[in-house]
């Protein structure tokens, strides 16, 4: 073993320089041989799609695909250095499920032969629609005591651009929390929206809001309707078809503004069966108005 490593290390010391240059010449003489025969190369391309008709969007889609390619080494090396892309053109789709054969996608490679290993990709297609949505703003803590929200003024619109199938079960939102803790006064904040699947593009990835902050109030309300929601063929009794009192808390510029035709109660019958029930009305208010108390509390309610 000694013997070896000497003549490993001779190599090297003795007249290294010639050592090296006689190493350089002999790979690029490989290297000269290698790249004139012919091999395969196999590699994952991802595949790029292009005409696709504006008045349509890609659902899903095949991202990448696996190529073998066979011919020189000089040309695979360019392969291998710069790897190819396949262009697949969408100009002649349809809304639903496209069956492509991958012998129609284009290569950019020259002198080699190209073989995939799947014959076909499928491509999902829809119509892109455009339209408005609301955004849902959650509320983090609360205004200082004797304080409250007025209303929140939100002056952008936001757009949602995307697949018809998604977007018509879309009509919302949602932004981060805003944080109203401890408040005394109006203030403006930009708050982030929520990011939604890539399908889907949003005409902004933030919003601004005003809000406005006001002292707090009281207000009552005497004879509200009650609106009994039952099934059809359902008959029902109650104690009182109205509320004689409710008294309501929240912003006094809020409550000043508050019409009765804005307030809704009401009790639903339409899952219970026949027989008596005390049941309490459920309150239905304008955003940032609570309920303090109504009289009666409850209401006896007789379903036959």
């Amino acid at each position: 073993m000694q013997k070896f490593l000497k003549v490993i290390l001779g190599f090297f010391t003795i007249e290294p320089a010639r050592k090296i240059l006689a190493l350089i010449l002999a790979f690029g003489l490989w290297l000269f041989v290698a790249i004139d025969n012919t091999y395969n190369y196999e590699m994952e391309i991802p595949v790029i799609y292009v005409n696709l008709p504006d008045r349509y969007t890609i659902v899903d889609s095949v991202a990448k695909l696996r190529v073998l390619f066979s011919g020189k080494g000089r040309n695979l090396i360019n392969i291998w250095a710069t790897p190819p892309r396949a262009i697949c053109s969408l100009e002649e789709v349809v809304p639903g499920k496209n069956v492509i054969a991958t012998k129609d996608l284009q290569i950019e490679v020259k002198d080699v032969t190209v073989n995939f290993y799947a014959k076909f990709i499928n491509i999902e297609i829809d119509d892109k629609i455009t339209k408005i949505v609301r955004p849902v703003i959650p509320i983090k803590g609360s205004p200082k005591d004797g304080f409250a929200i007025s209303h929140i003024d939100v002056p952008d619109t936001i757009l949602a651009t995307g697949a018809k199938r998604f977007l018509q079960k879309l009509s919302r939102v949602l932004t981060e929390s805003l944080d109203v803790k401890n408040q005394t006064t109006s203030f403006e904040k930009i708050l982030k929206i929520e990011s939604l699947p890539e399908c889907i593009k949003l005409s902004r990835k933030d919003l601004k809001v005003k809000v406005f902050i006001d002292s707090l109030s009281q207000k009552a309300f005497t004879d509200l309707p009650i609106l009994i929601i039952k099934n059809p063929g359902q008959r029902v009794r109650i104690s009182s078809s109205t509320i004689d009192s409710l008294v309501i808390t929240g912003a006094k510029s809020r409550l000043d503004e508050l019409q009765k035709e804005k307030i809704l109660v009401q009790i639903k019958v339409g899952d219970l069966v026949p027989g008596d029930y005390y049941l309490v009305p459920e309150i239905i208010l304008p955003d940032f108005l609570s309920p303090v108390y109504t009289m009666p509390q409850r209401l006896q309610v007789q379903v036959y």
